[in-house]
């Protein structure tokens, strides 16, 4: 008993952890959104703001041959960093003719999003490093746990118990990767952004260690 207790608190926390990263994750994309304007009151020492600053666009370019349709590509030169292109909506890049300026949103030295004539594109960050930490914590919690609770059952077998922490913690480092790189990246509410993957990881936890008592 001890031992199947063990398995789940381990189990339990290294999941929570993975957890922990993604809305880690989540709110290192939408900082930008939420941080005061430099310059002003709000924005004191120390705390991360954004900067407006004006760009050119000296370059437009679209990709026909991506499998998700055409891309459209803006070239933007900035006053103080070098020329480099953005992904924009087709109406922005109709509008943005080679030569007018856009308007620039800057957080950390970086651009965050680009307006123009009331359009508007975001160029997030892609948080890769965060995705594969959150997959890893959370497949290999999810593989704890599912032993814990398929041994917590007296005279469940190792084999089908072993087979179904397998199963649990593959799909559960997957479906993490990808759905922590999806999640963050539309900024929907928190507790939708988090509710999503909990709701997802209890269901599925729960069903693997269910069949696998029944073997």
């Amino acid at each position: 008993m001890l031992t199947q207790v063990l398995f789940l608190l381990a189990g339990l926390a290294t999941t929570v952890l993975g957890f922990n990263w993604f809305v880690d994750g989540y709110h290192a994309v939408g900082a930008y959104q939420h941080a005061p304007v430099c310059g002003t009151a709000a924005a004191t020492p120390g705390t991360d703001c954004v900067l407006h600053e004006t760009g050119k666009v000296t370059a437009r370019k679209v990709d026909k041959d991506s499998d998700e349709g055409p891309i459209y590509d803006l070239t933007v030169a900035r006053e103080t960093a070098p020329a480099r292109g953005y992904t924009v909506g087709e109406a922005f890049y109709d509008d943005a003719e080679v030569g007018v300026d856009v308007d620039l949103v800057v957080f950390r030295g970086r651009v965050s999003e680009l307006s123009h004539h009331g359009h508007r594109a975001e160029n997030q960050i892609t948080p890769w490093l965060t995705a594969l930490k959150v997959a890893l914590l959370v497949g290999f919690g999810s593989a704890l746990t599912a032993l814990g609770l398929t041994w917590w059952r007296s005279g469940a077998q190792a084999g089908p118990a072993a087979a179904g922490a397998l199963f649990v913690s593959a799909v559960s480092a997957v479906l993490s990767f990808f759905g922590s790189l999806i999640l963050v990246s539309v900024q929907w509410p928190l507790a939708v952004t988090l509710g999503i993957p909990v709701l997802g990881w209890l269901v599925m936890t729960a069903v693997s260690a269910a069949v696998a008592c029944a073997d």
